[in-house]
């Protein structure tokens, strides 16, 4: 590298030698185990494959700072790739979550026009906007993630299935973490020295701070090469994912989109990429013969269990349809004649719990929601039973009309598929921090209307089924509680109970956006 650190890596190619396309895999989770299997499969297709250790990872020299470093690291990994008499100047980046992220630091680096096609999964251009999610913190998701790399550190990185399995039977010490007071001292609970980069995200998480400009490698989506990006309807990385495709949509470039039923670490979906990825790799740099062209979209229909191809996103033919919240706790296409006020207490020092839906371990996506719904902390609302199926595939989204004692709170809204016996079951949801500038006050001086981005989705809800709609102040430890004080992230203490009132009228349209399709 351009500070003298050496990176370890390893190298594949096809026992008959020669000159071949190579693919870089760069990894901050080790290049033995499963990571070698991905070097095998490529090399036996007819590929050179160089796997990478990230900056202070198995072997790799330098200390590992998460994003930091691997624009100018990846950037020098091309130049010495093009060095080297073995290559060919044929070059593909593949990888998923933070090994997508280090291909993404590269297609926005100096060395971007070097590399002729990209296979992406579950991943995203840009850490800060995931880590602070629309106005958050995603607390669940980074301790998980800061106790696998802790792991990763202390096994030299190469025995990163062993990382995960001991990741998955720490849940005792998540638990823990994600409940400690002030939040800045949870890392100790991960190691006693504490950790380096939660002190970063600690102290930097205001909206606005510059200190993350170096890591959004957005801009990059418009100049990107060949593309297929894969996705799952329950990925932590969903709805960014889906913002980078629309960027490279909108510049013209040559890139399809595949999102399927998975969560995050599910098999299916990274086998899904590979199969994709080798095959656009193998029509870029003629070791196939060009397949027919592929729909630039390619979808599953949740509810349905069926695959649909498009054009593009959002899809064509599709329609905004409208629920409004109404008294009674109903959910109707009508506007409310007349004005109503559903209200709650939100506790923080007792959070409104997450149940399911996009997390980065392995349990499902959806399930039973019952015991949310119970809760005298979350109101609930629901249609009568549709007289047809109802294909929704797209963005949704929610304008919520809020009133509350404090000025720093939180929403959280989940749509859900209520079936013929009665089981509520989540399809997606949306969730959004409130700040006394975010959104500003209505001329009332007490009111706020609430846009909430929820995750896309494709989903039908079956004839007789009922759409259901549940409001909230807290998913956690999914996202921090909010404890209504305004205090810094990681300073926070003092916990204040948000009374909070949801208005509804013919004044005041509360009410969910979906995009149906059919």
């Amino acid at each position: 590298m351009r500070d003298g650190a050496a990176l370890l890596a390893k190298r594949y190619y096809p026992a008959g030698g020669g000159s071949q396309p190579t693919v870089l895999v760069r990894s901050c989770y080790g290049i033995g185990g499963p990571f070698g299997l991905i070097g095998r499969l490529f090399a036996e297709r007819g590929f050179q494959v160089v796997l990478q250790n990230c900056r202070g990872v198995g072997g790799s020299e330098g200390v590992f700072r998460p994003f930091f470093d691997e624009q100018n690291d990846g950037e020098d990994t091309v130049n010495w790739l093009a060095q080297q008499a073995w290559f060919d100047g044929n070059l593909a980046l593949w990888g998923g979550s933070y090994l997508g992220n280090t291909a993404w630091a590269i297609a926005n680096s100096a060395a971007a026009a070097k590399v002729k096609a990209m296979g992406l999964h579950v991943t995203l251009t840009n850490f800060h906007d995931r880590t602070y999610a629309f106005g958050g913190y995603t607390l669940e998701a980074s301790i998980g993630w800061t106790l696998t790399m802790a792991e990763v550190a202390r096994s030299k990185g190469m025995n990163v299935l062993s990382a995960l399995t001991r990741m998955r039977r720490s849940r005792m010490l998540s638990e823990k973490a994600v409940a400690v007071l002030p939040l800045k001292n949870a890392d100790r609970v991960v190691s006693a020295e504490g950790v380096g980069w939660w002190q970063d995200w600690m102290n930097h998480g205001e909206p606005g701070d510059k200190y993350w400009n170096a890591i959004d490698y957005g801009r990059a989506a418009e100049t990107m090469p060949a593309t297929v990006m894969s996705g799952g309807w329950y990925d932590i990385f969903l709805p960014w994912q889906v913002q980078d495709f629309l960027r490279a949509q909108s510049a013209g470039r040559d890139v399809r989109l595949i999102i399927g039923p998975w969560m995050h670490a599910a098999m299916p979906g990274a086998a899904e990429s590979m199969r994709e990825s080798m095959a656009l790799f193998q029509e870029q740099f003629g070791l196939s013969v060009r397949a027919p062209v592929k729909p630039r979209v390619r979808l599953f229909l949740m509810g349905a269990n069926e695959w649909r191809d498009y054009a593009s996103w959002p899809v064509p033919g599709s329609r905004s349809q409208s629920y409004f919240l109404q008294d009674g706790g109903l959910l109707s296409r009508d506007v409310p004649a007349a004005g109503g006020i559903s209200k709650f207490d939100y506790d923080p020092a007792q959070p409104t719990p997450s149940l399911y839906g996009p997390t980065i371990e392995g349990k499902s996506g959806s399930g039973d929601m019952a015991s949310l719904e119970r809760r005298s902390d979350v109101v609930v609302f629901t249609s009568e039973p549709l007289a047809g199926d109802v294909d929704l595939i797209g963005p949704v989204s929610a304008e919520v009309y809020l009133r509350s004692n404090t000025q720093h709170t939180d929403l959280y809204l989940c749509l859900c598929d209520v079936d013929a016996a009665g089981i509520s079951r989540n399809v997606c949801d949306g969730y959004r921090r409130l700040r006394p500038e975010s959104p500003p006050m209505l001329d009332d001086g007490r009111t706020r209307k609430v846009a909430i981005e929820f995750w896309p989705t494709a989903y039908r809800f079956g004839r007789g089924h009922r759409i259901r709609v549940l409001v909230a102040s807290g998913a956690h430890p999914r996202y921090v509680r909010n404890p209504g004080t305004g205090e810094l992230l990681g300073e926070g203490e003092t916990m204040m109970v948000q009374r909070q009132e949801i208005l509804y009228g013919p004044e005041q349209p509360s009410g969910i956006s979906l995009s149906v399709v059919g």
